[in-house]
């Protein structure tokens, strides 16, 4: 699925009602729409009264599947709205009409600091709300107050403690200051209140939580902690990346009837994947098939203290698909690798007896790499200059795709131009430490702003970056960037980059574009780190698990496509 930045989402709306006479109000009431469905199926209320001539609704939403399917939940009656007064505040007080209609009692508090009002849009909605109040007067089901002063915040510390459900309006994408003054002020209270509390009340944020910035998904000041997230038309970058991510909690993207080629007017080039796209890309396994259809890979990689490497590695290339595995390791080394594989054959390196890539390696790893489709080259290689040496005369000789990770990204830093003379196409994976090497840059920065720095360096260098993290980046030459939104805590382990290195290698073996291969290898091995954590929790998970869970992964993704 597409990401916009906060920007081109701007440009989006912008043409929707300029050129496609789509009036504000109406996006404004469709995004409220989408929001209010995502209540239902959450928090249903006690008194379910939805205004629009039937409860068929209500009907779907317990007999529907998949996304509208009403999860088992508890059910609640008071809701509390905290809008700010622009638009992201109109949503939320088009969103506190729908919910009262449906028969949740709403306490609306927005947040006007210099006597501000909603204007516009979000005028018409406060309008609309305040009709309703009027019709409703003998009813305090109702209630709209203003935050304009410190002390009105005593009225929202009361409703605190009575609601079951926070709607987060406060701000939306666009946010590009730090959080100051009363809108501080009420984001603090409300986050006291979460910490405080033995049992937490749920948020439902508007299009992105507010006080995180939704270009980079920094946290400006302070923000609200959602437990779900309705993005509006698409996800924005401050979704995906942290400490952002964190604070969206789930995140869904809604559709609030943009037109379909939105995404493509802005030339949007970033994306995130689902489990259905995922699974759209894999390659069909023709039962008239054999071990040759699916690839040849080589993998170079271990030394003395580092064959955990190379078996993980090799293995997960194995595991990922590719029809033929061979692992290329120093010669002193192979009869510990001829034991901890089976499937997987080994191609002794000529080490001088040192249990290292020695620049005599290359003699024998010139015949290893003759028949192959694919290389994955550097997980636990270690420090030794013949490494760089192997490495120059690959890149300088051979026509063949490679994946280079760890001690690979190491040595090259020392000379970065050899990736410019390969002829074929190159995947770099460094984490932020190795990034760091490469560039010159400070580990923060390259955290800070991944994206920019990832697309930066594969336009410089002409190869793939996979920028590994928390929220791994994927960028190609071209311009497009893919920010990964799978993965685990428990996937904070030694081994687990080297697993990755061998899926994006399998997957090119198997004819995948280059791109693509980094993009699905990055998704699944997420999903694998999910898996394993599902079986065995983040905290004792080790990459072996992640590695067993591929095979399994896999078979998810192919049964979608059913």
């Amino acid at each position: 699925m597409h990401v916009v930045t906060p920007f081109q989402m701007r440009r989006i709306d912008q043409r929707a009602i300029e050129e496609f006479g789509i009036p504000g109000i109406v996006l404004m009431e469709n995004a409220a729409l989408k929001t209010v469905e995502l209540v239902f199926k959450y928090y249903p209320p006690y008194n379910w009264n939805y205004p629009y001539g039937s409860t068929s609704l209500n009907k779907n939403y317990k007999e529907d599947s998949g996304e509208n399917t009403l999860v088992q939940a508890e059910k609640i009656s008071n809701v509390l709205v905290v809008a700010g007064c622009g638009n992201n505040g109109g949503d939320g007080l088009a969103i506190a009409r729908h919910l009262f209609l449906a028969g949740y009692n709403a306490a609306v508090f927005i947040v006007s600091e210099g006597g501000r009002k909603p204007k516009g849009d979000a005028g018409i909605n406060l309008n609309a709300l305040l009709s309703l109040q009027e019709s409703y007067a003998d009813s305090d089901a109702l209630q709209i107050r203003w935050i304009e002063k410190r002390k009105d915040l005593f009225a929202l510390q009361a409703a605190l403690n009575k609601t079951h459900l926070i709607i987060d309006a406060l701000f939306g994408t666009g946010l590009d200051r730090p959080v100051d003054g009363l809108y501080a002020a009420v984001i603090d209270l409300i986050n006291e209140k979460q910490n405080g509390s033995r049992k937490a009340v749920p948020v439902v944020a508007v299009d992105i939580p507010s006080g995180i910035n939704g270009e980079s998904g920094k946290v400006m000041g302070t923000a609200l902690r959602a437990d779900h997230t309705a993005a509006y038309g698409y996800a924005k970058p401050g979704h995906l990346l942290f400490p952002g991510r964190d604070y969206a909690g789930r995140l869904h993207v809604v559709p609030i009837s943009l037109p379909g080629d939105s995404a493509e007017y802005v030339q949007a080039d970033m994306f995130t994947l689902s489990d259905e796209e995922a699974a759209g890309m894999l390659k069909i396994r023709p039962r008239n098939s054999h071990k040759g259809t699916f690839g040849r890979v080589a993998v170079i990689a271990g030394s003395t203290g580092m064959t955990g490497a190379a078996h993980l590695t090799a293995q997960a290339a194995m595991r990922s698909g590719a029809g033929l595995v061979t692992l290329g390791i120093p010669s002193s080394l192979n009869p510990i690798m001829e034991q901890k594989l089976t499937e997987v054959m080994t191609w002794p390196l000529e080490d001088k007896g040192s249990g290292h890539l020695v620049p005599e390696s290359y003699q024998d790893a010139e015949k290893l790499l003759k028949d192959k489709e694919a290389l994955a080259f550097g997980p636990g290689c270690g420090k030794n200059s013949g490494v760089l040496e192997i490495l120059r005369n690959i890149l300088g000789s051979f026509n063949i795709p490679i994946v280079i990770d760890a001690d690979g990204l190491n040595h090259i830093s020392r000379d970065m131009n050899l990736i410019r003379r390969h002829k074929a196409p190159v995947v770099l994976t460094p984490h932020p430490g190795e990034m760091a090497r490469l560039t010159g840059l400070k580990v923060e920065d390259i955290v800070s702003r991944p994206v920019e720095i990832a697309a930066q360096m594969a336009k410089e260098y002409g190869c793939i970056v996979l920028l590994k993290g928390a929220a791994s980046v994927v960028a190609e030459p071209g311009g497009r960037v893919y920010i990964n939104a799978s993965g685990t805590s428990g996937m904070a382990k030694g081994g687990s980059g080297d697993i990755l290195t061998g899926m994006i290698a399998s997957l090119i073996a198997q004819g995948y574009d280059t791109f693509d291969a980094a993009v699905l290898g990055c998704f699944i091995h997420g999903r694998a780190g999910e898996q394993a954590a599902g079986h065995l929790g983040e905290t004792g998970m080790t990459a072996e698990y992640i590695l067993n869970a591929i095979p399994h992964t896999f078979k998810g993704l192919y049964e979608l496509t059913k």
